[in-house]
């Protein structure tokens, strides 16, 4: 009889993050409309993966400065202006905040300014890696 126990729950558990993991990789992300505080997002470049440059973003964006944020569980890179107003979002990464360490998390929930351009990169692929 114990070992009927141990089976429903191993199997239990193996479902659990079965179903988990298949549910992560079914859900659409959420529309960008109703969550950014400004949706005019480029739709023909790819998103942000670990250790991949900003080099389809025109440059003349890029000089002031980025904010990076938590948007619908994922960490959205956006231009800013000089005093830190985030501009326009220039990409959504697949980098999901949640998976981060706590401190991280909690920086990018409560949004992170970066100045440069390589600090940025950086940034995105030790957060990747």
């Amino acid at each position: 009889m114990r070992k009927l126990w141990y089976y429903l729950y191993y199997g239990l558990c193996a479902f659990t993050i079965v179903f988990s993991l298949y549910w992560m990789a079914t859900m659409p992300p959420r529309s960008a409309s109703s969550v950014s505080p400004s949706s005019s997002s480029s739709s023909s470049t790819p998103s942000l993966r670990a250790g991949n440059s900003l080099a389809d973003v025109p440059q003349e964006t890029q000089q002031e400065g980025y904010y990076l944020c938590d948007e619908g569980g994922r960490l959205a890179v956006y231009s800013c202006t000089a005093d830190g107003t985030p501009r326009q979002r220039l990409e959504l990464t697949d980098i999901y905040v949640n998976l981060l360490p706590e401190q991280d998390a909690l920086r990018f929930k409560a949004g992170y300014l970066v100045w440069s351009r390589q600090e940025l990169e950086t940034l995105l692929e030790d957060l990747g890696a």
